[in-house]
């Protein structure tokens, strides 16, 4: 077996954490890149975390898009200038057919997990009843069954 270079050992035998790898005492991250590891002495690039947005602020980000930019004239070019399928844009446009109360029940939400309650699957089923007031019975049941 080849014997470690006396850089290494040097490194080795200063680590404090006797299980962990030597590259975790020292400001070394591992990343990869291009199917390369891949080690550096700067601190790793921070993760920012992750914030759930509501599906009805998309939803009104691509009407504004569809109404304002005069390039973009059907869901299909929104789509491809999104750089998602078109079912997307669809299915994400028909939150817009909610009733009124029911879209600004859940933009008003700051807590992360109660936003994530309204999510798109849950709110999709109420886009397919016409009547509002329907709607908003339904979105009431669906209320009484969320965990609190």
């Amino acid at each position: 077996m080849k014997q470690p270079s006396k850089w290494l050992r040097m490194l080795v035998t200063r680590c404090t954490a006797p299980d962990a790898p030597w590259w975790h005492a020292f400001p070394v991250h591992k990343t990869v890149e291009n199917r390369r590891v891949v080690f550096r002495w700067e601190p790793p690039p921070a993760e920012p975390e992750r914030v759930y947005t509501s599906p009805l602020l998309e939803a009104r980000r691509y009407a504004s898009i569809l109404k304002s930019d005069p390039v973009v004239k059907t869901q299909a070019d929104l789509a491809r200038g999104m750089g998602v399928f078109q079912v997307r844009t669809t299915q994400v446009m028909k939150l817009l057919r909610l009733a009124p109360e029911l879209q600004e029940r859940p933009l008003s939400l700051l807590y992360q997990k109660a936003v994530r309650i309204f999510s798109e699957h849950r709110l999709r089923p109420l886009t397919q009843i016409e009547d509002p007031k329907r709607q908003v019975r339904e979105f009431q049941k669906m209320l009484a069954k969320v965990p609190r």
